[in-house]
């Protein structure tokens, strides 16, 4: 493999940890290192939260540089992982670049979390943060159900709808806050508090929280801006969706939740 296919494939380990959610500074380390391993001279990098900046020089007069835009995406640990343990493999010799590409490629290939998995964890996730949140036995089971209706919506309707991320968290909140409105009216026992609770946990931008936070305090200010920022404007849809699912139950139907 040539100069230019080595810093193309530096340049796909950078994209593919960014696009599955790697913190910024983690992105820069690892291609730094792979690079090195691949003896890239003069090699640049600038990660930032929404793209890959490379660049590099080869037979002392050609200089090659690639960007190209990333969008903010949800964290898939799984791939970041296995990317990370290709990474070591490079910098430790025990693996040779073409071999690197193809162990790539599988690795963007990979499924690291089925469908009915993730559907089992949306459903004991919102039973169980219902519950820890102060809802009754009662309100957790209303909450399981809450959890696996909220899945069906984003993991098999959404994909077909593509809709932006904001209007995803509107709806997704919409139909929750309609669910547990129903079923206290079904189950006055029930806490419509607790039940939403329980169903928009899985919204909820926490894993952007902790990584903005974070950046700022590592003086990525761009970064660390740009994830709360995100985080906020997640959370504004969230309440948005929830408030207009409550004020939907009490003037169509005209009850008070």
């Amino acid at each position: 493999m040539n100069e230019p296919e080595r810093f193309d494939l530096v340049y796909d380990i950078a994209e593919t940890l960014l696009k599955n959610g790697a913190e910024v500074q983690r992105v820069e380390a690892t291609i730094t290192h792979v690079a090195n391993a691949f003896q890239l001279e003069n090699f640049d990098s600038y990660v930032s939260i929404h793209g890959v900046f490379l660049t590099y020089q080869y037979n002392d007069i050609t200089a090659k540089a690639r960007v190209r835009d990333t969008p903010i995406s949800p964290t898939s640990l799984g791939r970041i992982d296995a990317i990370n343990t290709l990474s070591r493999h490079i910098t430790e010799g025990k693996i040779q670049p073409e071999e690197a590409k193809e162990r790539l490629a599988e690795i963007k290939a990979q499924t690291f979390s089925s469908r009915p998995l993730k559907l089992l964890a949306y459903i004991l996730g919102s039973a169980s943060f219902c519950y820890i949140f102060g809802g009754s036995l009662l309100d957790a089971c209303g909450a399981l159900i809450l959890g696996g209706i909220s899945a069906i919506y984003m993991l098999y309707i959404l994909p077909k709808l593509k809709f932006s991320p904001i209007i995803v968290s509107i709806t997704s909140s919409f139909l929750i806050s309609i669910c547990a409105s129903l079923f206290v009216l079904l189950v006055p026992q029930m806490n419509v508090m607790s039940l939403i609770t329980g169903g928009i946990v899985a919204l909820l931008p926490g894993v952007a929280i902790s990584n903005g936070i974070r950046a700022l305090f590592d003086e990525d200010y761009q970064t660390g801006w740009t994830q709360i920022l995100y985080a906020l404007i997640t959370a504004m849809s969230i309440s948005i969706g929830v408030g207009t699912g409550i004020l939907f139950i009490n003037y169509v139907l005209g009850v008070q939740i």
